[in-house]
């Protein structure tokens, strides 16, 4: 069975088995979006930065257009943002989110 969903819609940790249906559109607020195969109507950008990482987008990225258009959807116009934060203002709690983030994104800085 795994290797049948394999075959059908790819490896899902694989970005390049991404089976993209068509051209796209584009949606009322101006940004493309795409189907698909396996994971339904994706936005383009974020297609792109999934590429680019080889992973896909935590639930807490998201991905900014530097110049302002959402249509631009080359790598170098994207940038990987992230909209978490820690949920309170002690000390203790930010120096743990940091600790977090940098696991996340930076381990060679916690050496």
């Amino acid at each position: 069975m795994h290797s049948w969903r394999i075959a059908k819609f790819g490896d899902p940790g694989d970005a390049d088995a991404i089976q993209v249906k068509g051209d796209g559109w584009f949606v009322p607020d101006g940004y493309h979006m795409v189907s698909v195969r396996g994971r339904g109507r994706v936005f383009t950008h974020r297609l792109v930065m999934e590429r680019h990482l080889g992973r896909p987008l935590l639930p807490s990225e998201n991905v900014h257009h530097i110049n302002g258009d959402r249509t631009d959807n080359r790598p170098e116009n994207l940038e990987l943002w992230t909209k978490s934060q820690p949920s309170g203002q002690r000390v203790t709690d930010k120096v743990e989110w940091a600790v977090e983030l940098l696991k996340l994104y930076a381990p060679e800085r916690l050496s």
